[in-house]
């Protein structure tokens, strides 16, 4: 017959049920009493005259008694048999523990110990098909014996909470809670977590998080304002959501010194914007690709270190805040051209950026605390904004930061988006020809080369209205700009000829065959002579194909393009084929197409410019 006990290992960290951990993943040990323990007492025994660390030496003397041993899941069941022989013995109840939950780390690991639970008379009762005699054994390890284990042996510090709607009580779910230790010299972030469905987090932290101070890592001590200093932290909470964070709390409503475990109740009725620890700064170009403003640039070439240049609307990425020494700050960008760019620049030789040359942009957000499922809002505020929206002012040609209580500034994101187009113009090239002139260069005095134009820009922050306050925050190396528009591309060849305006690559690809003929449905007999042209200051990659069926064992195609010197490629060929005995008079009598694809190396810093496509078809008979 066999005698089973099922058990589960739980421990509070708290008197509340809600703030207790499971213990995964420890050994439990089932031995038979000492002959003299006088089983009835210990059995009925409350837990703190029972539960206790067992020393290496009792853990040896105790060896000989081992009657079974297993580990926890990690929902802390267990389950382990027993011999029969041992089925109507008391049975004391120990657990051997190496770690402590630490999430989202792994487990903490340190000195394994082991510590005495109670000593249990199983009550067998026999179920399942098997006929098994089985026996429960559910046990709670208290708050305060826990979390002495956790703090005093693996240093796991534990913070157990609940966060409400202060108006109506409901939980809120899905709110980060950030724990700061409140110190002298600087606040420690403790760390965080993200309520569940019941508004429920437990936040897990140790001795080093809250031990920092400026000279660390060489001296950590807990910094309170006076000696002797104490041993725990200072305990206060903030909120995140959608990125922002708020201050539910301030250093003045600090819990002071708190243990190993600090089970709170915590409530949120207003948002009040955290302004950011790192000052006003102009760091990157664009939200997505972010290049450094300097490190990012390439000094020879003002093109990124991955040889794009920009074009288009470009977002100035960094931070702003509130306020400057105490005052509503303002800021602006400036801009200066150079010939080449690594020209030395022109101390006074910037000019503003304009309320013109800024697309709209996303500054910041104004946040409200509405309740509910949803329980925060959050309505975007612009330059340059229309209608309705939260629209900032200027004042010239400084942006004048918001100071609306619940307004939080953009953190390393789009302070400005620039039109960079208003800065160097748009040149349009009229590209009107012939299509007999398809393969051969472009550049002529009506269709002048346009080169790259160069431009540094750079942050200006002050005090409201206060030139004296005025600062300098981050400049860029010069940057390679390319706002060119191709008129009256001729596209389709002599095909089915057309043209296209507002082209950022001029491309098109024609056949001679057809363009000697009468019309566009010249029939390709013996010959195939592809003629194409690709423009563009920063032209990269330019490929031709063609589309159509092939003999068994036969493939063609076209050799690669070799590039020109910038600003454009063009040229004549005819296709390769395998075997290369073949010629164009081994193609199947058919229809097929001929395309050409080009890229251009620009960017936005958020995106890439497309690529570019033109075709023609012909007849084979």
């Amino acid at each position: 017959m066999n005698y089973i006990i099922k058990g589960n290992l739980v421990a509070y960290l708290c008197r509340d049920r809600d703030c207790s951990e499971y213990l995964s993943q420890v050994k439990v040990r089932i031995y038979l009493p000492e002959n003299e323990t006088n089983i009835e007492a210990v059995s009925s025994a409350e837990i703190k005259d029972t539960f206790r660390e067992v020393t290496e030496d009792e853990i040896n003397a105790k060896h000989r008694r081992l009657v079974a041993e297993t580990e926890t899941e990690v929902n802390g069941a267990f389950s382990v048999e027993i011999d029969e022989k041992y089925s109507r013995s008391a049975l004391e109840i120990d657990f051997y523990c190496g770690s402590v939950p630490q999430p989202p780390l792994p487990p903490k690991k340190g000195k394994a110990r082991q510590f005495h639970i109670t000593t249990f008379a199983p009550q067998w009762e026999i179920t399942g098909e098997q006929q098994e005699y089985t026996a429960d054994f559910s046990y709670i390890i208290p708050d305060k014996w826990w979390c002495l284990i956790k703090g005093q042996y693996f240093d796991v510090w534990t913070i157990c909470g609940k966060l409400t709607d202060c108006k109506t009580g409901k939980p809120l779910a899905g709110i980060k809670v950030i724990a700061m230790d409140a110190d002298f010299i600087t606040d420690d972030e403790l760390g965080s977590n993200t309520t569940d469905s019941n508004g429920h987090f437990k936040i897990y932290y140790t001795s080093a998080d809250f031990k920092k101070t400026f000279l660390s890592p060489v001296i950590n001590v807990e910094t309170d304002v006076l000696p002797p200093f104490a041993s725990g932290p200072d305990v206060y909470f903030h909120i995140e959501y959608e990125g922002q964070r708020f201050a539910l709390e301030t250093k003045d409503d600090r819990r002071n010194n708190v243990g190993y475990c600090l089970c709170v109740k915590l409530c949120s009725k207003e948002l009040i914007p955290v302004d950011p620890s790192i000052p006003p700064s102009f760091t990157h170009f664009g939200i997505t690709q972010r290049i450094p403003i300097e490190a990012g640039i390439d000094l020879a070439t003002g093109k990124t270190t991955d040889k794009y240049a920009f074009f288009s609307s470009v977002n100035l990425v960094g931070t702003i805040s509130k306020q400057i020494n105490t005052k509503p700050m303002e800021y602006l960008f400036e801009y200066q051209e150079v010939a080449d760019p690594s020209d030395a620049l022109n101390p006074v030789g910037w000019s503003p950026v304009e309320p013109n040359m800024i697309d709209k942009t996303i500054i910041g957000y104004l946040w409200t605390y509405v309740g509910g499922p949803n329980p925060i809002q959050y309505e975007p505020y612009y330059i340059n904004g229309t209608g309705t929206e939260k629209t900032v002012t200027f004042n010239g040609n400084w942006i004048k930061v918001p100071q609306d209580p619940k307004f939080a500034a953009h953190v390393d994101a789009e302070i400005l988006k620039l039109n960079t187009e208003k800065l160097t113009g748009v040149l349009s090239i009229d590209m009107s020809m012939p299509t007999s002139g398809i393969g051969s260069s472009t550049i002529s005095a009506a269709r002048p080369h346009a080169s790259n134009r160069y431009f540094a820009i750079r942050m200006k922050q002050r005090e409201d209205g206060e030139p004296d306050t005025e600062a300098i925050a981050g400049t860029s190396k010069p940057i390679a700009i390319f706002n060119v528009l191709y008129q009256n591309v001729n596209k389709h060849g002599s095909w089915a000829p057309a043209t296209v305006n507002d082209q950022r690559i001029a491309l098109s690809v024609d056949l001679e065959e057809i363009i000697s003929g009468s019309s566009g449905c010249s029939k390709i007999t013996t010959d195939l002579h592809v003629k194409y042209g690709a423009r563009n200051e920063n032209l990269d990659n330019v490929s031709l194909s063609i589309t159509g069926p092939h003999k068994p064992g036969q493939s063609f195609g076209f050799n690669p393009i070799i590039p020109m010197p910038s600003p454009e490629t063009y040229g004549t060929t005819q296709l390769v084929f395998t075997p290369p005995t073949d010629t164009v008079a081994d193609l199947l009598p058919c229809a097929y197409t001929v395309s050409i694809s080009a890229t251009a190396l620009l960017t936005t810093g958020d995106g890439n410019l497309s690529s570019y496509h033109d075709l023609v078809s012909f007849c084979k008979i």
